[in-house]
């Protein structure tokens, strides 16, 4: 018998969880955001602090840029699919404000 439905036959809708569930799944995330964070925050201050001792214009450092903001949008997404959609959220923004943090130092 088909765990998901009733005994009439009809089929539950897919629910999302509690407050307390997204919340502690967010807190258990926070260390890998903030490696991820911590990568792309130094490759952008190295490659700045390169640039100006060699006197050259600073260029943005894309590929640490795509790591630093993939892994907490890929863990989103992957929130998403175990339906804790308030943690999901939560690593969006945070990786929309990483984001635009690191990009704000190259005007």
């Amino acid at each position: 018998m088909d765990m998901d439905t009733h005994a009439d036959g009809i089929r539950e809708g897919r629910e999302p969880r509690s407050g307390g569930a997204n919340l502690l799944v967010f807190l258990a995330l926070l260390p890998l955001d903030a490696l991820a964070g911590g990568y792309a925050w130094l490759a952008v201050g190295i490659g700045g602090w390169a640039a100006a001792h060699n006197g050259a214009e600073a260029a943005v450092p894309a590929a640490e840029l795509v790591v630093g903001g993939g892994v907490p949008a890929a863990a989103g997404l992957a929130l998403c699919w175990g339906r804790y959609w308030c943690a999901a959220a939560a690593q969006f923004v945070l990786t929309a404000v990483l984001t635009a943090w690191l990009l704000s130092s190259y005007g």
